[in-house]
């Protein structure tokens, strides 16, 4: 459930990003929070994560899973970090960028560790 959360925040993010862009639009603090929002739901994600492998529920590949949590983390805190500083519209498509791809790192791990997600 929190990872589909997860994949809709991010989803939400990305295409409000892309829309910036397209619309030649610099990002605001509108877009800055959803980034913001994406890291959030990203580090609930890990934390629950976290305590689901301490609990016993280990993954089978530990680095990988927390080296896709990590840098799913920095991509969205990365992506707004450079929307807030890039003030035209390739800010906002860093921004949508940094959204996106976590996605795929979310569903690559589903494929590594199934079953284990909140």
């Amino acid at each position: 459930m929190l990872s589909i959360v997860v994949a809709v925040v991010c989803g939400l993010t990305g295409l409000l990003a892309l829309y910036y862009t397209l619309r030649d639009l610099s990002a605001d603090l509108i877009l800055l929070a959803g980034a913001l929002l994406s890291a959030l739901v990203w580090v609930l994600l890990g934390v629950v994560l976290t305590l689901r492998d301490l609990g016993g529920g280990a993954p089978p590949e530990r680095v990988t899973l927390y080296g896709y949590l990590l840098t799913a983390v920095v991509m969205t805190v990365g992506g707004g970090w450079m929307g807030l500083f890039e003030r035209s519209r390739w800010g906002s498509l860093v921004v949508a960028v940094g959204a996106l791809v976590p996605i795929v790192l979310l569903m690559r791990l589903h494929q590594i560790w199934p079953g284990g997600f909140a």
